[in-house]
């Protein structure tokens, strides 16, 4: 829905009070360029350090930035699932396969929140639906 209210339109004296600023990256940037370095020199320097047996800094640093941390992601699992079935004995299903051990419990609850959000999802489609039909019996479809 478009703003039709001109006093709430954004210019120049009407600007969010809340802005989101710089990125952390950038303002390490311009700090490195008031410096009169480049990102060239960060990396340099940081070798140089990874290299210094007495630098307790430089070489755990350089081996992150080499070989990052991976997001940790859940395990592929395999169980039996009837798809077709109702939630309540899809979740069942679920509880089974974590009591058996095939699922970590943690796996388990995000299958058991995922089929709870798709429910929810189910139920607001069905309100609405039922509001678009009160509202054409009652004539209100235009408002």
């Amino acid at each position: 829905m478009a703003n039709s209210n001109p006093e709430n339109k954004f210019g120049k004296d009407k600007q969010p009070k809340n802005r989101r600023g710089k990125a952390e990256r950038t303002k390490i940037l311009e700090a490195m360029k008031r410096q009169s370095r480049t990102e060239d020199s960060f990396y340099d320097y940081l070798v140089t350090r990874a290299f210094n047996p007495e630098d307790t800094f430089g070489a755990p640093e350089l081996l992150k930035r080499l070989y990052p941390i991976p997001k940790a992601t859940l395990p592929l699992v395999e169980f039996e699932f009837d798809e077709n079935a109702i939630p309540a004995v899809q979740a069942s299903q679920i509880m089974k396969a974590s009591s058996m051990g095939k699922i970590a419990p943690d796996v388990a609850n995000t299958f058991i929140s995922s089929i709870a959000s798709m429910l929810k999802i189910e139920e607001v489609t069905e309100i609405k639906k039922e509001i678009e039909q009160i509202k054409e019996k009652l004539g209100l479809s235009d408002v």
